[in-house]
């Protein structure tokens, strides 16, 4: 668990040492850094993984404030300041929900910089509208336990409710200040790749939850049809819209063979849990 300093802030971010490869992890709306740690501890020991509090969330403490700190360009800006602190270079990039637009925006500003892209559970390439009247509600979220209790079941349908990791993600997630979760919601309505999603020909993986409620099977597919460089769109049992906390190791298979495949190496995966 370290901190790191940029022009954009300091920022939290949790690491795996490895030397063969890098990943970088992108978490969405509810979670933090934390929601990766599960997966990450069950890929290769000589991958390097890296996951992060984008600001807002977590431990971050980032100057932006307003509307810009949860606009698709500003937190766009936050990942490239942080790539450059860190001194990466050519790493796969791994993107959950609500962060899917910011690695697809980092993928086509910068594609010499990503060797595989990962989406799981994305915002679909045709964009959303958020209703507004659900704005009143969002802001209410963080403060009303219950309510954010409901919030992040709907997300994660398989964990249990009473779990010490549930409740853990509760408390992380209680510590966003109100205007969050409306401002982001705000800023992917703005986005809509249109056809710049056509240059997105490095490969890409799609993930999806069977029981998602959030990303339909038809929108999923349709998503992939629209990567030219998207092989696959793989469904995990037992997971709604968030696989790395319901089914960790469906999901760090998927990851270790796609990545491995890239690698143009030979990868069985162990279940270490």
């Amino acid at each position: 668990m370290s901190t790191i300093t940029t022009r954009r802030g300091t920022i939290y971010y949790v690491e795996k040492p490895g030397t063969r490869t890098t990943l970088l992890f992108l978490h969405g709306n509810l979670a933090t850094s934390r929601w990766w740690e599960p997966v990450i501890a069950l890929l290769p020991n000589d991958w390097r993984c890296i996951a992060y509090d984008a600001c807002g969330f977590g431990q971050s403490q980032c100057k932006s404030v307003g509307l810009e700190r949860y606009s698709i360009p500003g937190r766009l800006q936050d990942l490239i300041v942080l790539v450059e602190a860190l001194g990466l270079e050519l790493f796969h990039l791994v993107a959950h929900s609500t962060a899917t637009p910011i690695a697809i925006e980092y993928a086509l500003m910068l594609p010499e910089m990503v060797a595989t892209l990962s989406l799981i559970d994305p915002v679909p390439v045709t964009g959303g509208q958020t209703p507004q009247e659900a704005f009143p509600l969002l802001e209410q979220l963080v403060s009303d336990r219950k309510l954010l209790s409901r919030a992040l079941h709907a997300s994660a349908p398989h964990m249990n409710k009473e779990s010490s990791e549930f409740l853990q993600y509760l408390d992380d997630i209680a510590s966003l200040e109100p205007q969050t979760l409306p401002a982001i919601a705000r800023g992917l309505d703005a986005w809509r790749p249109g056809d710049r999603i056509r240059q997105l020909k490095l490969p890409v993986m799609i993930v999806r939850g069977e029981d998602d409620i959030m990303l339909g099977d038809e929108e999923a597919h349709f998503t992939l049809l629209s990567i030219p460089g998207a092989r696959q769109l793989e469904i995990l049992h037992g997971a709604g819209h968030s696989p790395m906390i319901e089914t960790p190791n469906g999901l760090a298979s998927l990851l270790a063979s796609f990545i491995a495949e890239e690698l143009g190496e030979d990868h069985v995966f162990h279940n270490s849990m």
